[in-house]
């Protein structure tokens, strides 16, 4: 009996904990926080636009002075304070032999409609406010604390949800705080959405390139910015300032391509970019940040199972070249690293790759290496150029990638056949005494 109350009670259990992990939690937005440093940021009362939450400096001065502080309210409403009459400001109170100053005191009479609308507006709107009520003065708005808000980011981006911005930030900057725009994601046809409608589409791209603030707008109240996915795109590949690229070979998996993309070497990077219909070569390369060592003489795009040669130096300099090609969906383009190095091998004190410099022949880098050793034959040095072999009897000037060797020369004079005649001699004499022990 015992044992069935038992089992009874643990398959209860079983029940109640299988429905328990049945019951979904409600979903909770993610909200994104950040902190924006708006101490360095100078605001234009022509540009900043009132909203709720906005805490504000109200200046009154000529016939009367005085001032004080209010923040618009959830309504879109401003108060209008005056002094109050049985409470001057400039009364002081006595306790225990000292004076204390006591604040000013104001009675509010009223508030008014003063949102959606700049700064500058604003202070011409309020000075006819208060003509009503004091005459021969002047009115003056101070902005003093900026209001925080809720924008929603959706789409293509790293992390998605609701952040908080303020009215200094622009697309770029919320973009930038949440991770930015994830790798498929599009970075010219990026929509920004106000009031339920399309308001206006952003474009990085040309905000990066150009500085052209038109195309990275103020952020406003319940905005929602929403990253589509990039329609097309190209992928740049080399020496570029972008993303490391560890892991190439690998992730592409095309053996007979390998031989081919390892001359890029440590210095690769990668990075995607949206392709718009009709753009170059050289339209893409100008979105992009070469590094100094980049190869524009030996680019090439790979197309399908297709490679095309480019010349990037002729490309991006004349538009109406023929290496200037428009580029398609999926094309790579590869920019190879410049070898910055010479090789010195052979009979010097210290062979090994040495940074290139312009303009040095070949005896600097033998300085360089550490001088000549006592067996290195001056006359035979040589250069490896590529494919060809250059001497180097009127030291000549190196270039990029060059290997300067300096072979030893096979008989110095007396010296080496000195060591030579030691060295038979050593063997002759081994070889008789071998001989004597055994005879006997």
């Amino acid at each position: 009996m015992k044992k069935l109350i038992l089992f009874t009670i643990i398959c209860i259990c079983g029940l109640c904990l299988g429905l328990y992990g049945q019951i979904e939690e409600p979903y909770v937005p993610r909200i994104i926080d950040y902190k924006i440093d708006s101490e360095h940021t100078v605001v234009s009362a022509k540009d900043y636009v009132l909203m709720p939450g906005d805490t504000i400096l109200i200046t009154i001065t000529g016939s009367t002075n005085y001032s004080y502080m209010t923040t618009v309210t959830p309504e879109g409403k401003i108060t209008i304070q005056m002094p109050t009459s049985s409470t001057p400001a400039s009364r002081s109170l006595s306790l225990l032999g000292t004076t204390a100053q006591l604040a000013p005191q104001y009675d509010i009479v009223s508030a008014v409609p003063m949102h959606d609308i700049t700064l500058e507006v604003a202070k011409d709107s309020l000075r006819n406010v208060f003509l009503k009520y004091f005459k021969h003065i002047d009115v003056d708005i101070t902005l003093l604390f900026m209001r925080t808000f809720m924008v929603i980011v959706a789409g293509e981006v790293n992390r998605p949800g609701i952040a908080y911005a303020r009215p200094i930030d622009r697309v770029s900057t919320v973009l930038d705080t949440i991770g930015g725009v994830a790798a498929i994601g599009s970075r010219s046809k990026i929509e920004l959405r106000r009031k339920g409608k399309l308001y206006k589409i952003v474009d990085l791209e040309e905000f990066e390139r150009t500085g052209n603030t038109e195309v990275n707008p103020y952020l406003r109240d319940g905005d929602v910015i929403y990253v589509p996915r990039m329609e097309k795109s190209v992928l740049v590949i080399g020496a570029v300032y972008e993303k490391p690229r560890l892991t190439f070979l690998e992730e592409e998996k095309q053996p007979a391509q390998q031989t081919e993309f390892a001359i890029l070497g440590e210095k690769t990077s990668e990075r995607r970019y949206e392709l718009i219909e009709g753009e170059t070569v050289s339209d893409i390369v100008a979105k992009t940040r070469l590094t100094p060592w980049a190869d524009l003489l030996h680019a090439f795009i790979r197309r399908s199972n297709q490679t095309i040669a480019v010349n990037l130096a002729e490309a991006i300099t004349d538009e109406s070249s023929t290496y200037n090609i428009e580029m398609k969906d999926g094309d790579m383009l590869y920019i190879p690293a410049i070898n910055a190095v010479v090789y010195v091998e052979g009979q010097v004190t210290n062979p090994g790759p040495y940074v290139f410099q312009p303009n040095l022949r070949v005896s600097d880098y033998v300085g360089f290496a550490g001088g000549l050793l006592a067996g290195a034959s001056r006359s035979s040095i040589s250069i490896q150029r590529g494919e060809k072999r250059i001497s180097a009897a009127a030291d000549p000037i190196i270039e990029q990638g060059d290997r300067i060797y300096v072979p030893r020369i096979f008989l110095r004079f007396w010296q080496d056949y000195l060591e030579i005649g030691s060295v038979v001699a050593s063997v002759l004499i081994s070889y008789l005494t071998y001989r004597a022990v055994t005879a006997q």
